[in-house]
């Protein structure tokens, strides 16, 4: 029937030169799809995911084609579990990383009632819900096996391995050359940081992939190729986070083999604690303050990195900026916040100075380039307590796991976890946890592990 009605509208658009009904069969289908298995309409989401384009409809910043399939899967997902509510009762919505997810999504709400801007606030839940209900609980759902693991892989790899060439071809027309990064990256990518840390996210995955198969095979071997393309990709970007997070994770694979992990994490905490202290007190970051005039953008990257290191760099010193404005308001604000997706609206009067850049006016509107301080600048102190709790439930469930599983599932741990890994790095560094490519990537990542954890995930993986 469903062939005759193409048939049908084809040959009038033929006939009466109505282009537009060639494409009202596509139309029914999707429709169809989620009706009969939405399952087709998330492996479709992740297809198009890594090539996704940030457009603005108007005043509303959307990632086309990717979002609006995840807010189609997110009502999906409600109603799904609404009918099969036999679903709720899997041991892994009782697991702690989905509770202190639904707790942190809580207070957002909560803390919304006292926001600078309650629109901004509700626009930010809004994008949440559908993040956390698409990127999360519905891969919760679907990915329980190794054919829907495979299959999440090749969606995502494909597409990534296809725009990696692209922005490589862009960028080797313009000499591969530092300052032509970020506009070879477009459009598919925001900037040349988000193109970097998302794949090199993916990379676990591909060495984990790599195992699937004989080494006699194509895939075996367009695996193992990809590979050192995927490592140029990562220097080729020139970020440094990007970089850092490659020997990061080389570093996090033993610490995960040998169960270091909680000695990693009070290392951290005394580290980061520690840092802290010594930089508010006295107000001992003034020492640090760099020369207006000499803090610049440098074309040349050993110019860039030798400036990162004499506090003259232009991105870093505008960090500092933003940081220290970021501190001064929550000491103003420390319990709620200013409110989820307020701070750029709220921190320039707390700024100082002496950290000031040529790009502090923000014309872009980006915000603290730091996800810890950006909680507790929006949503207070309870939230970055709760940020903490989830990054050591995340980390020590991966260990846990990992000691306990067989080898062959062990695999999947790791590969999960230095993806996880590269992405909490970077998040000290931007605010990744909203991005499309990156901070979905992530969620999907956590929901892997929680299957894994709660032991959801079949029998055929060993």
């Amino acid at each position: 029937m469903s062939g005759l009605l193409s048939i049908f509208c084809f040959m009038s658009a033929i006939y009466f030169k109505i282009n537009l009904l060639f494409i009202l069969p596509f139309v029914f289908l999707f429709p169809a799809l989620v009706l009969l298995d939405f399952r087709i309409v998330f492996f479709m989401m992740l297809l198009v995911l890594p090539v996704s384009v940030e457009s603005y409809l108007g005043g509303f910043g959307t990632d086309l084609p990717s979002e609006p399939l995840v807010m189609v899967l997110a009502v999906c997902t409600v109603l799904y579990l609404l009918y099969y509510r036999q679903e709720l009762s899997n041991p892994a919505y009782k697991h702690p990383i989905v509770i202190v997810l639904a707790l942190m999504f809580c207070w957002s709400v909560f803390v919304t009632l006292f926001s600078t801007d309650v629109f901004l606030s509700i626009k930010y839940l809004l994008a949440k819900s559908w993040y956390l209900l698409g990127f999360f609980i519905l891969p919760i759902i679907f990915l329980r096996n190794k054919k829907s693991l495979q299959q999440f892989f090749w969606c995502l790899y494909i597409p990534t391995f296809l725009s990696i060439w692209y922005v490589m071809v862009r960028h080797g027309l313009k000499g591969f050359t530092f300052d032509t990064i970020t506009n070879a990256v477009h459009p598919i990518y925001r900037n040349h940081v988000n193109y970097a840390v998302y794949i090199a996210m993916l990379l676990p995955f591909v060495f984990l992939a790599k195992s699937w198969y004989a080494a006699d095979t194509f895939k075996y071997k367009l695996l193992k190729c990809s590979i050192p393309v995927f490592l140029l990709a990562i220097y080729l970007s020139y970020t440094r986070g990007a970089w850092l997070a490659v020997v990061a994770m080389a570093v996090y694979f033993f610490v995960l083999r040998f169960n270091l992990t909680k000695y990693v994490l009070v290392l951290t905490s005394i580290v980061a604690i520690g840092f802290s202290v010594y930089i508010l007190k006295d107000n001992n970051y003034l020492k640090y303050a760099p020369n207006y005039e000499h803090t610049i953008y440098h074309d040349e990257l050993a110019d860039h990195l030798a400036s990162t290191f004499e506090m003259e760099d232009m991105s870093t010193v505008e960090r500092f900026y933003r940081w220290i404005a970021a501190v001064n308001l929550f000491r103003e604000h420390p319990l709620v916040g200013v409110g989820p997706n307020n701070f750029v609206s709220n921190y320039k009067k707390y700024t100082v100075t002496a950290y000031e850049t040529y790009i502090s006016d923000n014309e872009e509107k980006s915000t603290v380039h730091n996800y810890f301080l950006l909680l507790l600048t929006e949503q207070g102190l309870p939230a970055l307590a709760l940020y903490v709790v989830l990054l050591f439930a995340v980390l020590l469930t991966a260990q846990k796991t990992y000691n306990v599983v067989s080898e062959n599932r062990r695999k999947y741990i790791a590969a999960v976890t230095l993806c996880v890994v590269v992405f909490l790095l970077n998040n000290t560094l931007s605010d990744l946890v909203e991005a499309n490519k990156v901070g979905s990537l992530f969620f999907m990542c956590l929901a892997i592990l929680v299957n894994f954890a709660s032991d959801t995930v079949a029998g055929e993986m060993d």
